[in-house]
């Protein structure tokens, strides 16, 4: 009985209120993105005058941060002796991923994850004890989700001003403690204004002190450069030095060619966001004008309409 009772009110709109609400809409979202395409625009344009900046770093610092991957390769032609025995010891790899602190560059961070975390099942595939170090903040978000238990270093903030090798000292002073027998780092290598890929570089620990557990220190001499004279005499020192000092160059090397990758990387994300905002604004203006036409030719219909009404 009760249901019976109840009765559905039908509220009757005026005839074009739909369109006229449609008009509205319309004119915010052209406003909204007009201001986004303003905004894209200007950061297209910052990211560019950046990336000059990193360019003229990355060529003044690329013939410095090349030694090291010269001096830790064997030479072309080296036949290592058959009768050497190298020091055991334990395998372990210290991943080193170098991103960016901001966002809005398109997929240069994800790439550097999926490289990181792609490493990183290999090694433990083979046998190998895996850490990460992260060196700034956006693949941290992507590698914690599957590899948080394997962090070790995380550092940030540390790109607000242009890198200097003495800021990158102070990050290697914390990462070259490390008892991993090798270090990988994996960057972003910028190879022109719209081309980049992710690349790593590799350098063995020569730091013998972390073994130093009973008293004797192992020679972990590369075999390629047993046949030259350290300086210091005590050769475990220099080549605890000599890894410090190519961590941080390697890992300057790779920051300020990340950086370069990245304004790149932002610049074309920025162009891509303001040509699809643009797209947007003719497509929401066309379908401003069609509804605003629409709604005049109805008015002048009605008007027209009234005045033959009322000329009978």
């Amino acid at each position: 009985m009760a249901s019976s009772m109840l009765r559905t009110t039908r509220v009757m709109a005026p005839k074009y209120a739909r369109t006229m609400a449609s008009e509205k809409q319309l004119r915010m979202q052209i406003a909204s993105t007009t201001n986004i395409a303003k905004i894209t625009s200007s950061m297209k344009m910052v990211a560019a005058a950046k990336m000059r900046g990193d360019e003229a770093r990355l060529t003044a610092g690329r013939a410095f941060g090349s030694i090291f991957t010269r001096l830790y390769q064997a030479p072309e032609g080296f036949e290592p002796a058959e009768d050497r025995t190298a020091p055991e010891v334990p395998q372990k790899t210290l991943l080193i991923a170098n991103s960016s602190d901001r966002g809005l560059c398109g997929g240069i961070n994800s790439g550097v994850a999926k490289a990181v975390r792609l490493k990183s099942n290999d090694l433990t595939n083979e046998g190998e004890e895996v850490s990460i170090s992260l060196v700034g903040d956006k693949a941290r978000g992507q590698l914690a989700r599957t590899h948080a238990q394997s962090f070790e270093h995380a550092f940030d903030e540390h790109n607000k001003q242009p890198v200097t090798f003495a800021t990158v000292l102070a990050l290697a002073d914390d990462l070259s403690q490390t008892d991993a027998s090798n270090v990988t780092i994996v960057h972003n290598h910028y190879i022109s204004a719209i081309a980049y890929e992710p690349v790593e570089k590799s350098l063995p620990n020569t730091n013998a002190y972390r073994l130093d557990a009973e008293g004797t220190t192992p020679d972990l001499t590369p075999e390629h450069l047993e046949g030259y004279e350290f300086e210091p005499e005590d050769k475990a020192e220099a080549l605890q030095s000599l890894f410090e000092f190519g961590l941080a160059g390697s890992l300057h090397n790779a920051i300020i060619d990340g950086n370069a990758a990245e304004q790149s990387s932002r610049m074309a994300a920025m162009d891509n966001a303001s040509n699809n905002a643009n797209d947007m604004i003719e497509r929401f203006t066309l379908q401003y004008n069609r509804a605003r036409q629409a709604r005049i030719t109805t008015e002048l219909t009605e008007i027209v309409s009234g005045a033959e009404a009322l000329n009978q």
